[in-house]
């Protein structure tokens, strides 16, 4: 453990080790015990953070919404165009960084939030939670749609979430197929991209 992990606040430490656990092990090895372990800290700490199973997995998405978001700010909404070449070469490289992170450094929160999202179809205690973090990410992408001249920037917005999902689960759970290379994604990102273009 790095001393920078080690002077990151207990709450933290804790959600970060949890999504972790999540990654590596299902919703099904979530426990605190083993949370704490993951985290390196005394028995008994994540439960004094979280006090419940639905309070650490809330602690989770709001963990996975703030570091999501962090990284979101870095992709700019304003000052593109859809009608030169090479701006629409710029939102693939932008797209392609965000998919080949969500599926590098990021990784563990991917697979964390697609469990909560596959749990959340059979128990309701995160649903409105997660609606309202995945509402979130639908209104950033719309403004950047309603930027370069999408029509219907909300639904478009949506799709296109979808789409970068979807390009996220075939790379995680069929990577025989290939296409979780940089080169790979690129190409999905392109074939995309290409129905929002006006």
């Amino acid at each position: 453990m790095t001393s920078t992990t080690r002077n990151r606040p207990r709450r933290q430490r804790a959600a970060d080790a949890a999504i972790e656990v999540i990654a590596e092990d299902g919703l099904r090895g979530l426990t605190h015990r083993a949370v704490d372990a993951k985290a390196g800290l005394p028995v008994g700490s994540t439960s004094s953070c979280f006090r419940t199973r639905l309070a650490l997995l809330s602690g989770v998405l709001d963990r996975l919404v703030e570091l999501d978001e962090a990284w979101a700010e870095q992709i700019p909404t304003t000052g593109w165009s859809v009608a030169t070449a090479e701006d629409q070469a710029r939102i693939v490289d932008v797209y392609t960084d965000l998919l080949a992170h969500w599926l590098g450094p990021a990784r563990s929160r991917t697979l964390a939030r697609m469990e909560l999202y596959l749990d959340a179809m059979r128990r309701s205690e995160l649903s409105t939670e997660l609606e309202a973090a995945s509402r979130r990410f639908v209104v950033r992408a719309a403004a950047g749609m309603r930027e370069v001249g999408v029509t219907e920037p909300e639904e478009a917005a949506r799709v296109l979430l979808a789409g970068l999902d979807g390009i996220l689960y075939s790379a995680l759970a069929r990577p025989f197929l290939g296409g979780a290379e940089r080169a790979g994604l690129r190409r999905s990102v392109e074939v995309m991209l290409r129905g929002f273009v006006p």
